[in-house]
Formats: C-alpha cells, sequence, structure tokens
C-alpha cells in the first residue's frame, strides 16, 4: 500500500446532482444519474489521481474491475451522511469478489480466485468496519515506505521505517490484515510479478546506472499510470527506489 492522493472537491456531476435532488442525496441515486455518466467521472477522477492503481493492493485498476470504496462505510451512521463526500471516497479494486461482469468472465486469477471467500480483499474484505487500527492510504507518508514485498510474494511491516516517521508498527500489520493484502491471490500475484522483474533485469545486477534507469522505468508514471503492484517494485529496488522516487517532482504520489 502506498500514498494516494485524494479530491479536494466535489466533482461537476456530483454539483449537479445535489442541485437537482429535492431530498437526501442516496448513493445509488446518484450512480444512475445522467445515465450513470456522473459516477464514471467520479470513478475516472479518483482513478487517475490514484495512477490507475488500486488506492489498497496497488492491482491496475480496469473498467470491469473498479469500484468507488467509502472509507467510512454508508452502512455506518458516520458514512451515510458522507455517501457523496469525495473526502470520503477512493478508487479500489472489487476485491476479488466478482469473476463474470455481463457476458465476460475474468480468468485472471490475480482479480479472481475460487473459493472466493478466501481470497478477498480490500475493500470487500474491510466491509463495514470502521476501525482506529485500519490506515488511510491517503494519510501514509510519501517516503519511506511502510510496507515491504518479499521474493515469495508476502507483503510485510518496514519496522524501521515506520519507527522512523512515528507509525505504530502494530497498526500498519493490522492494516495489512483487515485489508487481506496477503491473500493467496494476491501473495502469488505479487511473487509472479517479482520473478518477471528478476527475468528483465538480472544481467544488469552489476550496473548501478542501468539499475537506476530500471528503476525509474519499473517506478515512474507513464502516461498518467503506474506499474502495478508498485510496492513490490519498490521493494525489488530498494535504496535505488527510495533514490528515485525522493526526485522531483514526485508526479507518482
Amino acid at each position: 500500500m502506498k500514498r494516494i492522493r485524494a479530491l479536494h472537491g466535489p466533482t461537476r456531476g456530483i454539483r449537479d446532482y445535489l442541485e437537482i435532488v429535492e431530498r437526501d442525496p442516496e448513493w445509488e441515486e446518484f450512480r444512475s444519474h445522467d445515465a450513470g455518466g456522473s459516477h464514471k467521472e467520479l470513478l475516472d477522477g479518483l482513478t487517475d489521481l490514484q495512477h490507475g492503481l488500486c488506492g489498497y493492493c496497488e492491482i491496475d485498476l480496469t473498467e470491469l474491475d473498479r469500484q468507488v470504496e467509502h472509507w467510512v462505510p454508508r452502512s455506518d451512521p458516520a458514512g451515510a451522511s458522507r455517501a457523496l463526500d469525495v473526502t470520503n471516497m477512493i478508487a479500489c479494486c472489487k476485491g476479488g469478489t466478482e469473476g463474470v461482469y455481463g457476458s465476460t468472465r475474468i480468468s485472471d486469477e490475480t482479480r479472481y480466485r475460487e473459493p472466493v471467500r478466501y481470497h478477498q480483499s480490500c475493500g470487500q474484505r474491510k466491509g463495514s468496519q470502521v476501525n482506529d487500527d485500519l490506515i488511510d492510504p491517503r494519510t501514509l507518508p510519501a517516503l519511506p515506505s511502510l510496507t515491504r514485498v518479499l521474493v515469495d510474494g508476502r507483503m510485510e511491516v518496514d519496522v524501521p521505517a515506520c519507527k522512523s516517521v512515528g507509525v505504530s508498527v502494530d497498526r500498519v500489520q493490522r492494516t495489512i490484515e483487515i485489508l487481506g493484502l496477503n491473500v493467496g491471490r494476491l501473495r502469488n500475484a505479487r511473487a509472479r510479478h517479482w520473478r518477471a522483474l528478476v527475468d528483465v533485469w538480472k544481467g544488469f545486477a552489476e550496473d548501478f546506472g542501468m539499475m537506476e534507469e530500471a528503476a525509474r522505468e519499473e517506478l515512474l508514471p507513464k502516461n498518467g499510470r503506474l506499474p502495478k503492484f508498485f510496492t513490490t517494485n519498490r521493494s525489488y529496488f530498494g535504496s535505488l527506489s527510495e533514490r528515485v522516487l525522493n526526485e522531483p517532482p514526485q508526479a507518482w504520489i
């Protein structure tokens, strides 16, 4: 999980909807407002801010696998009044819960794997929880990374990094657990991604200049999009990652 940016004001579609609604605004009604165009505008805006990655697991968001996640769930009394509050919204994947979208079947086990209940993550795993231990990715420090990915795809807490910025190690660990960021589906996907990085770059391991350029290639946005599993890339390149990510203008945040 990495630091992500947040929308700071309502989209045009939200403003238009709020101007015409004659009672308390409703999320589902908003979703169908303007034939769904306003909802798509919102989701596109969040996706762009996050450089195309899920705000939790960092999988690349697609038209079939993305949704608006309410940080404070709409089912919670505090979240019900914030259904149209963009400061309560993150773009996320669907947490591995849907294998069929209309007539399209998802065959990628990175996104969907049976049995579903053992492979749910992100908003689906979090559900209606309001937990003080859960860390909002919009509040994470950009540097250093508070988590790291191991060769086998497991995500773990970077204890020295947490201590260096005064963030509770236990909170980061609980966030990983609550969001299901180490379910087999994601762990296996990150391990495959790590092996792919090794296959591409192992021949240049002793060439510092080439590896620094490789880190830029694998970590910085292209056409506004970041490569999936950003923290895996970041962990693979180690200290080179932090060197590259610390360079201005830090468009990766």
